[in-house]
């Protein structure tokens, strides 16, 4: 019986962090997407974005990110379809706080470049 409550409340517990967290897909994608705009799949690139996805999910619930990008994404329609998002405030805020996490996450998170130490000749 002890090993049964035990048992239920592991799952209850990791049902509850799992539901909260971001799709692994998303985070790849988000990471891979990023890579790709710095000039490439490299060690320095990955270290940035990582730092930069990190960021974001530590801002953002993945309810809220999920719909911002639809509502980015969706404001570059043409015609009355882009004006019904353009025009909605709901889509404006979530708009904007995703376009501020996003610079917040750029400047928390700079590329780094490896710079090689001068000698000097004595």
């Amino acid at each position: 019986m002890k090993n049964r409550i035990i048992l239920l409340s592991m799952l209850f517990i990791s049902m509850n962090v799992s539901a909260a967290q971001y799709p692994t897909e998303e985070i790849v994608r988000n990471v891979i997407d990023c890579m790709t705009e710095l000039g490439g799949l490299n060690d320095t690139n990955m270290y940035t974005c990582t730092c930069r996805a990190d960021y974001i999910m530590s801002k953002m619930k993945y309810q809220e990110y999920d719909n911002a990008m639809t509502w980015d994404r969706n404001k570059q329609m043409p015609g009355d379809k882009g004006a019904t998002i353009r025009d909605n405030e709901l889509g404006k805020k979530a708009s904007n706080k995703y376009e501020k996490v996003l610079t917040e996450s750029d400047a928390k998170c700079p590329v780094v470049k490896h710079i090689e130490p001068v000698k000097y000749k004595n």
